[in-house]
């Protein structure tokens, strides 16, 4: 070829590069799928799920897929709560999705998948290996600081339990916990309120919190509680007890409620009292006692109940006797009535009304002042 003609093609060759003719060479995405546990063992009929990393060097749309799945196995790709096919990606900013695979109850030995990234031509492959157990290895159990509590109907029982993963693989559990007839009792994971499951690593544990709360009328005694996880195979129970000592409660007033009363000075006033037990366990030695103003005398008969049961009642008289030199008016005694684990007490407003015999004596006078001047006049009004 002449020298003019190899010039001319080469500077022809320049000018339709220098134009745009020739495609400059397209950069790379730079695609990675990686995780951090490439080789994990599972169970039998488990549930497996780990977390994929997808990172560019160059912005893309990736394309994701699970291949090699073996025939029977279930797998899905998952992003902000929903089955994904693909996740746009960005330099500097590694999208993170879960991988969670379903391996069958008869699945035994070693099993080869791979999560695969594809963007811009280019494939990335992320080879996992799941060793199968030849045999469902490991167990779950649950373990209570105090299996036994007691406390009185109207506070709330509440259990610390550990649960035990002693398997190869995290594990999500569901929980349940049952009481008695009337009975609230509710199972959380410790620092979770109204969680209804919990995971838990391999070889793990996790703190659990058990609240029963018993009915209103709930009577002394020993109650069972029961509480359950489950995860696939893998079951585990605790027996727990709430031993109820029962609720103190008294109600102390008049058989018709009202509160006050009348009385003579130096005389016996005679009430009527009732103490009630409201609560679920008996009231022991109940003692009566009342005071009232200076040289005024309450006593009671019986001064003391033994037994109170519970939804029972027990009445007493109480004797008000005011003092000689109490003068007509409305004065307050106080009464009371204490128990084991219960103290009540009213004040009674008793009203002193002026003795009969004064009046009669009243009477008396008059009736004499008047016979008097009849007599008087009679002797003298003639002169």
């Amino acid at each position: 070829m002449p020298r003019a003609l190899f010039r001319s093609l080469a500077v022809g060759l320049f000018l339709v590069a220098l134009s745009g003719g020739i495609a400059p060479a397209v950069a790379a995405v730079g695609l990675t799928v990686t995780t951090p546990y490439p080789s994990v063992s599972v169970q039998p009929g488990a549930t497996l799920t780990m977390t994929v990393t997808v990172s560019v060097r160059q912005p893309a749309r990736v394309g994701l897929s699970v291949a090699g799945l073996p025939q029977g196995w279930r797998a899905q790709l998952t992003g902000g709560g929903n089955e994904i096919h693909a996740v746009y990606v960005r330099p500097g900013s590694p999208v993170d999705v879960t991988l969670t695979v379903e391996v069958p109850k008869a699945a035994r030995g070693t099993r080869n998948l791979a999560v695969i990234g594809s963007a811009g031509g280019e494939q990335s492959r992320l080879a996992l290996q799941l060793d199968v157990a030849s045999s469902a290895g490991g167990s779950a159990a649950l373990a209570s600081d105090y299996p036994s509590l007691q406390g009185s109907a109207d506070q709330d029982f509440k259990f610390n339990l550990t649960l035990s993963n002693d398997t190869p693989q995290q594990l999500t559990y569901g929980m349940q916990a049952q009481g008695p007839s009337g009975w609230t009792v509710s199972v959380q994971p410790s620092g979770e309120a109204n969680a209804a499951s919990v995971t838990v690593d391999a070889h793990g544990t996790q703190r659990l919190e058990v609240t029963a709360t018993a009915p209103s009328d709930a009577t002394a005694g020993q109650y069972p509680i029961s509480v359950a996880v489950a995860s696939g195979q893998y079951q585990a129970t605790a027996d727990l007890t709430a031993i109820v000592t029962g609720k103190v409660q008294m109600q102390f007033s008049t058989p018709d409620q009202r509160l006050n009363t009348t009385a003579n000075a130096g005389s016996v006033s005679d009430l009527q009292v009732v103490v009630l037990n409201n609560g679920t366990t008996p009231l022991r030695n109940v003692t009566l006692s009342g005071s009232g103003p200076s040289e005024w005398k309450v006593t009671f008969e019986p001064a003391t109940v033994d037994l109170v049961a519970p939804n029972d009642s027990a009445t007493a008289t109480a004797h008000i006797t005011p003092s000689n030199s109490a003068v007509a008016g409305d004065y307050s005694v106080s009464l009371s009535a204490r128990a084991d684990g219960a103290d009540e007490s009213m004040d009674i407003r008793v009203t002193v009304e002026t003795p009969p015999i004064w009046g009669l004596l009243g009477i008396g006078l008059i009736v004499a002042t008047l016979a008097g001047m009849v007599w008087v006049f009679r002797r003298f009004g003639r002169r």
